[in-house]
């Protein structure tokens, strides 16, 4: 059986697995806390710089940051 994540079902156990809130992890990532909620529930993608700023904010290893970014930006 293939299981697909999404990248919002991804990031909120990510946030949480670090203890990071919602409200946490969007300032430390420069955006707004309803673009996370957003995000996590799959009603938005986020641009490739956003991306970014997530995969950084939650200290993602260099190795994976480019696989992470890519799941962002799927549709």
């Amino acid at each position: 059986m293939n299981t697909f994540l999404s990248f919002g079902t991804w990031l909120k156990a990510r946030r949480r697995a670090i203890g990071l809130t919602q409200s946490e992890l969007a300032k430390q990532a420069y955006c707004a806390e309803i673009t996370i909620r957003k995000i996590e529930a799959d009603q938005l993608r986020p641009s490739l710089e956003l991306a970014a700023l997530i995969v950084n904010a939650l200290n993602i290893a260099p190795i994976e940051q480019s696989n992470v970014v890519h799941l962002a930006r799927q549709r």
